[in-house]
């Protein structure tokens, strides 16, 4: 099992980053490697979606059940994907008015040797570049 865990902080308040990362729908507009998203059910604060990537040719889909607790968190748990295992949880710590502190962690284990492979040599990347796509995101919301 692979585990890879980052935080930072940004300069928002936490109402505008949540908002952001839980808007699923908006994802392939700029989030690096996501072609489309589907929301498959809407239960209270229990989000059923589907995240279909393109990795270097390579198309990847997730259908995670997401637990939103708003502006607190987002718990992710494995429906069907590529993985025999996997969770991953935002968490949003406003440590002042307009600065917020994002936990992302994620423990995963890969069905697929060369999508394992894939995985674990560029997982590092991979999450920089979401997280300064979410970034930015957050940023344009801004203005």
């Amino acid at each position: 099992m692979e585990y890879f865990e980052k935080t930072i902080n940004i300069d928002e308040p936490v109402e505008n980053i949540y908002s952001v990362i839980a808007n699923i729908n908006h994802y392939p507009d700029f989030l690096p490697y996501c072609i489309s998203t589907t929301i498959m059910s809407i239960d209270n604060d229990i989000i059923t979606a589907r995240i279909n990537f393109d990795f270097y040719r390579m198309k990847i889909s997730i259908c995670t059940k997401n637990k939103n607790t708003k502006n607190e968190s987002i718990q992710m748990k494995l429906i069907d994907g590529p993985f025999s295992k996997f969770n991953a949880v935002w968490l949003f710590s406003e440590t002042t008015s307009s600065s917020t502190q994002i936990k992302y962690s994620m423990e995963f284990t890969v069905l697929n040797p060369l999508i394992a492979l894939l995985i674990k040599k560029n997982i590092n990347t991979f999450i920089e570049k979401f997280i300064e796509a979410f970034r930015r995101q957050i940023k344009s919301q801004r203005n």
